[in-house]
């Protein structure tokens, strides 16, 4: 069974964007080779254990975050096998094995490889301690990974979790726009860490870490404390066991009923939706209240708004840490914009509930689904990044830069409700359909929804960034609030009436490709030419990665 599994995860390897594991192999390859240099370059033993505990911590945070970045590439999922008639415990260790074979591990493996270098280095009587610490670690952060990867899918079915999985998002994207201001220190000091390694507090707190026991066992057999050696490498070895234990268990294939429990809305969501004097009775009303209801109760959609308010946070702090407090104050407007690349699936995130949508298509209901979902994104996003702006500036001190917020609020506010939309209906990538998620990625692949929006936004919104420039150069930086308003509305509409009209051309074929994946979807798209909104969506169809089995 193991064999047939790995075989089955090779497969779906193979077929995954090959851009994400070439970028995925470049990454590991490098920290593989950081790693070695840290090792050799170290002028002692104590600097080399010192540089060797924040490497293997680095390697686990790696490890950690990669799966959930990466959108679970290469990564069998536990509900694939739930109707099997094989034992669930025997899968799961199944899945957890097949989790070893990849160039991941291997390069994994020969970064770990610097604990036995540093066991020869020290002492070569403790080789042998060093042999079974790089093995024991590797087998640590592979299962961390793989247990984290599906305890934030289990922890989306609750509220905590679900705040919890949107503050790990947070974490991973603040860190890919602007991690560089707090790793750019780090890197600055490579040279000089070789030399004169870690001291203070630091060295303390990493020691605690358990990617450093083995480490630790290696120090203290060449200082002669063998039973504290054998100490360390047997806590290492009880913590792997336990974790390999848990990952099994949580990888099980599970048929348990799923969804978020809660029982009764908030004050604000049952103001806010529970009476019809504030939507019209509609269908543009039926669809403002319903995109709201969703936004809200959806654990998946919820997560979008959530980690884009975490992101704009914390690159707020990166900014007031990292020397750049002009930075803090924009922390709303980088919300926005995350919120604005987070819901450009939307029709995805849906899934096949697009067909109540064909089956009671009437004259304007495509228009009101579109303008509907721009009203509720901007509900829900406007005041939201404003709140965010407003405690950024305050805590900031910032007050020059607020006509600059406002602008930018205003503005791509309404580029991203229109762009938004335009990229779910062109790009719309079929994730599990919501009563059936599991994983946190289950919602859908955007990745090249991200791509495109990062380079549409600043074109789209490009008037009203030259005015604001012009206008902040001549001293009245507030004269562009009134062009990035026309600028935002008028990309809104546009864009909305845009994505209708895709939609009134092509619904079928949009639901085909939700419900059947983008090899069925592929048959009916156009194999060349055509418009610019052709071209995106052949893009989607080469780029993007189907989260569900094909036919599913």
């Amino acid at each position: 069974m193991v064999e047939l599994l790995i075989r089955l995860k090779i497969t779906l390897g193979r077929h995954s964007s090959v851009g994400t594991r070439f970028f995925s192999l470049v990454m590991i390859a490098l920290g593989v080779a950081l790693t070695w240099y840290l090792a050799v370059a170290a002028t002692s033993d104590q600097v080399r254990s010192g540089l060797l505990m924040l490497a293997l911590a680095v390697w686990a945070c790696g490890w950690l975050l990669g799966p959930t970045i990466t959108n679970g590439v290469g990564v069998l999922r536990a509900q694939y096998f739930t109707l099997l008639p094989l034992d669930r415990n025997r899968v799961g260790a199944g899945l957890l094995a097949t989790a070893f074979v990849g160039t991941g591990p291997l390069l994994t493996l020969v970064a770990t490889a610097t604990v036995a270098w540093h066991a020869w280095a020290s002492d070569p009587a403790a080789l042998f301690l060093g042999l079974l610490g790089m093995l024991a670690l590797l087998v640590l952060m592979v299962s961390l990974s793989r247990l984290v990867f599906r305890a934030l899918g289990a922890a989306m079915h609750s509220r905590i979790g679900m705040e919890i999985a949107s503050l790990q998002w947070g974490l991973i994207l603040a860190g890919l726009f602007f991690g560089w201001m707090v790793v750019q220190p780090a890197f600055s000091a490579v040279s000089s860490l070789s030399r004169e390694g870690l001291q203070g507090t630091v060295l303390t707190v990493l020691s605690v870490v358990p990617t450093s026991w083995p480490v630790l066992a290696v120090d203290a057999a060449a200082a002669g404390s063998w039973g504290a050696a054998f100490g360390w490498l047997g806590a290492l070895g009880a913590l792997t066991l336990v974790t390999v234990l848990v990952t099994v268990r949580l990888l099980a294939p599970s048929v348990a009923p799923r969804g978020v429990r809660r029982r009764s809305r908030p004050l604000g969501s049952r103001v806010l939706l529970g009476g019809r004097s504030f939507l019209p009775d509609t269908p543009l009303g039926a669809v403002v209240g319903k995109e709201l209801r969703q936004w809200w109760r959806d654990p998946w959609r919820g997560l979008e708004l959530r980690a884009a308010l975490w992101t704009g946070l914390i690159i707020g702090v990166f900014g007031l840490i990292g020397h750049l407090p002009q930075i803090a104050p924009f922390a709303g407007v980088v919300a926005l914009l995350v919120i604005g690349l987070g819901g450009a699936n939307m029709y995805g995130h849906d899934g096949t509930a697009l067909w109540l949508t064909v089956v009671g298509q009437g004259r304007d209901t495509l228009r009101a689904d579109v303008r509907g979902r721009q009203i509720a994104f901007a509900l829900l996003a406007g005041p939201s990044s404003a709140a965010l702006s407003l405690v950024a500036v305050v805590a900031s001190g910032a007050y020059w830069a607020v006509p600059y917020v406002v602008s930018g609020l205003v503005v791509f506010l309404g580029v991203t409700a229109g762009l938004t939309l335009l990229l779910s209906v062109v790009a719309v990538t079929p994730g599990v359909d919501p009563h059936l998620r599991v994983d946190a990625n289950d919602a859908g692949d955007n990745q090249i929804q991200v791509w495109i929006s990062l380079v549409a936004l600043p074109l789209l919104s490009a008037p009203a960034l030259g005015t604001l420039v012009w206008a902040g150069v001549q001293g009245v930086p507030w004269l562009a609030v009134p062009v990035a308003l026309a600028n935002g509305a008028l990309a809104a509409w546009l864009l909305g009436r845009s994505a209708h009209q895709r939609l009134e051309k092509r619904l079928p074929e949009t639901f085909t490709r939700i419900r059947y994946g983008k090899a069925v979807a592929a048959q009916a798209a156009a194999g060349s030419g055509g418009g610019l909104l052709d071209q995106l969506e052949r893009g989607a169809l080469s780029t993007n990665v189907d989260i569900k089995p094909t036919g599913s």
